[in-house]
């Protein structure tokens, strides 16, 4: 079943019963509960009426939803930034979807179906990668794992059941023996739930409608059956009930008084409920001051056990959800780069002054250095190496000034420069060769989209139309084709912008803020790329329909060649050409930035004569490498034509040369 048939359903649903009188109750409809030895009934709807246990559920469920959710990118040179560009950031972090449902709503609903239920399901649809929804799903609801088939079957509210991949679901299961079948605390701690529940009645019941007079007053004769009934109509309308209980009873003729003694197995109902919030504690692993049992809870200790239930209770829980999410949000190669992040160092704050002389010691003994502690802190590291360096107590030196005999200087300033130019343009070179598993994902990615839609429109415009009419569609396709080219492209063109940006910067010696300009020229090259992309495609197809038509053979055939040429051979060239293309290009303007005036162009391994030619060569960095025209060079064969200018390489089909400063 396609993805946006699941979404339909799904949605439309969801819309159905929201918008529905009564449409809370339908759609959590739930037996009534095994029977506890206690007496009671126990289901997740019950549960939530026992007071300790709600408050549990409560504090989770909004603590979680409360934590900022971000997601963070790491930096080629350690530390990490927020993924504001990310598609998924704004999901995941303010509107899962588009039906109202905010983030806080999601997870506080989530963390409860997690608890109660066993498993959190949320339905990930990726029909479009820039728009995808998260959808959270009833957990009663699901019928079973097909872990055969790898679908998840789920029960719509009107019995119809659907196929959901596991690849599109988010999965967190609660106590599960096989990792894939939760349990939740309802399902273990039924007796305990029960026991609680039955005290509860039992305190209601006592209360409400026991008649508990403060003693009686016995007479020695037996009042006839009038009178009988006149006292004990009396005696149910003025001592029956909780206000009127413990009073004491008057009446006539010789009567004698006698006290009523309490039974002391009721003295301890009062114990026994407190007791019942410490059990609930215990089950959902939280400190009993947390459900406003503050029995043991002191100022000494209440900081220390705050700490506690965030590293022992929180963090767990944090990273079971973080884990999830990025097994589910990122593929293998997204997640080398990005991750989600559940904020809890606010929630840590109250223990500053111990962290702080922690970090003093380990800094002054030479144990850590500044990163480090800015590692653990969720902070980037200092610029330049600087937080890299090692003290120790005398005068607080570098450790390496103590424990190495110093050296000669024996390289010039020019030479020092060349360098840092030299490991910052290999740097860049693997930094490249790295991403290339990320481009040719992408660039299979968008051949694919675009192979699948040209080939629908072949089959249909020229099995029912002409060539003609179908170079009208190839006009329209390719005029909107260029948005979603971007749209696809975007996130790679951010995350290798943004890891080379330092390299760069460090190659140029500067720490000019430029991240505004350069922001806005990874825009206007994602725009460039993908206009750059269509214009070919287009002019491709249309030259073999007009190529078709010359030679008399058959459009369709010739356009479904060159598609599977496409699918074969055109993800490998994009990546050929757009990993030097990116990277000279982003170089460039990083350079441009920090005020770079002339840029060299370098050659790699063994370069063919054009590029040996222009080794070397010094330009200014607003000038033109090559220009339009035939370019033949001493020990070319022939010359290579050049169609337009190039400010920086590829200079040609495969070329791999690159750039650094002047």
């Amino acid at each position: 079943m396609g993805g946006l048939v699941l979404l339909k359903r799904i949605s439309s649903a969801l819309r159905a019963f929201r918008g529905a009188a009564g449409w809370a109750d339908k759609w959590y409809e739930t037996w009534p509960g095994a029977k506890t030895l206690a007496g009671t009934r126990i289901n997740e709807d019950s549960a939530l009426t026992i007071s300790g246990l709600f408050a549990a559920l409560n504090f989770l469920a909004s603590t979680m939803a409360t934590l900022p959710k971000v997601i963070l990118r790491r930096l080629p040179g350690g530390g990490n930034e927020h993924a504001f560009d990310h598609p998924l950031y704004d999901r995941l972090h303010n509107k899962p979807n588009d039906f109202g449902l905010t983030s806080w709503q999601w997870i506080y609903a989530s963390i409860i179906h997690k608890y109660l239920w066993g498993n959190w399901y949320t339905y990930l649809d990726s029909r479009s990668f820039q728009n995808q929804q998260f959808l959270p799903l009833l957990p009663e609801r699901m019928v079973k794992y097909d872990d055969r088939a790898g679908v998840y079957i789920y029960r719509l509210p009107n019995g119809v059941l659907i196929n959901i991949p596991k690849e599109k679901m988010l999965h967190i299961p609660h106590i599960s023996m096989d990792g894939i079948n939760g349990k939740g605390i309802v399902h273990y701690a039924r007796e305990s739930l029960g026991l609680t529940k039955a005290q509860d009645e039992f305190a209601a019941t006592f209360f409400g409608s026991g008649i508990h007079p403060g003693g009686f007053v016995e007479v020695e004769h037996s009042p006839d059956e009038e009178t009988r009934k006149g006292l004990q109509k009396d005696f149910n309308e003025k001592y029956s009930g909780l206000g009127k209980a413990w009073k004491f009873i008057f009446v006539t003729g010789g009567a004698t008084v006698k006290e009523t003694e309490i039974d002391a197995s009721k003295a301890q109902a009062l114990e026994s409920r407190q007791f019942s919030v410490v059990e609930i504690a215990r089950w959902m692993n939280l400190p009993p001051h947390i459900l406003r049992d503050l029995a043991r809870a002191t100022f000494s200790n209440i900081e220390q056990q705050s700490l506690e239930l965030v590293v022992y209770s929180l963090l767990p829980l944090a990273t079971q959800i973080e884990q999830a999410m990025n097994i589910a949000l990122f593929d293998d190669v997204e997640r080398r780069t990005y991750y989600v992040k559940f904020e809890l160092k606010g929630l840590l704050r109250g223990d500053l002054q111990a962290r702080t002389a922690f970090y003093t010691a380990m800094l002054d003994r030479g144990v850590f250095d500044a990163d480090q502690v800015l590692d653990l802190e969720d902070m980037n590291p200092q610029p330049d190496g600087l937080g890299k360096i090692l003290l120790v107590p005398l005068n607080m030196v570098d450790k390496k000034t103590i424990t190495s005999p110093p050296q000669l200087k024996i390289e010039s300033e020019s030479v020092a420069k060349r360098a840092v130019e030299k490991r910052s343009a290999a740097l860049r070179r693997r930094l490249t060769i790295a991403y290339k598993p990320k481009f040719e994902q992408f660039a299979k990615r968008l051949v694919k989209k675009e192979v699948s839609a040209v080939r629908a429109a072949v089959k249909k415009m020229l099995d029912e139309h002409t060539a003609a009419d179908f170079s009208l569609w190839l006009d329209d396709f390719y005029q909107d084709f260029p948005k979603e080219t971007h749209k696809l492209a975007a996130p790679l063109i951010s995350s290798y912008a943004t890891a080379i940006l330092p390299i760069a910067q460090e190659e140029a010696g500067s720490e000019a803020e430029i991240n505004l300009e350069y922001t806005d020229f990874q825009q206007k090259y994602g725009e460039t790329f993908a206009r750059r992309h269509t214009i070919s495609s287009k002019a491709q197809l249309q030259s073999v329909i007009r190529g078709a038509e010359a030679e008399g053979i058959s459009e369709i055939e010739a356009l479904e060649q060159r598609l599977d040429e496409w699918e074969e051979r055109r993800p490998g060239k994009i990546v050929m050409r757009e990993t030097v293309q990116m990277e000279n290009a982003f170089t460039r303007s990083a350079f441009a930035a920090c005020g770079i005036a002339k840029i060299m162009s370098v050659a790699y391994g063994k370069s063919c004569p054009y590029c040996q030619e222009l080794d070397g060569r010094v330009i200014g960095i607003e000038e033109n490498f090559l220009t339009p025209g035939d370019f033949q060079p001493e020990g070319a064969e022939k010359p290579l034509t050049v169609t337009s200018n190039h400010k920086h390489p590829p200079y040609h089909g495969g070329c791999d040369c690159g750039i650094t400063t002047g």
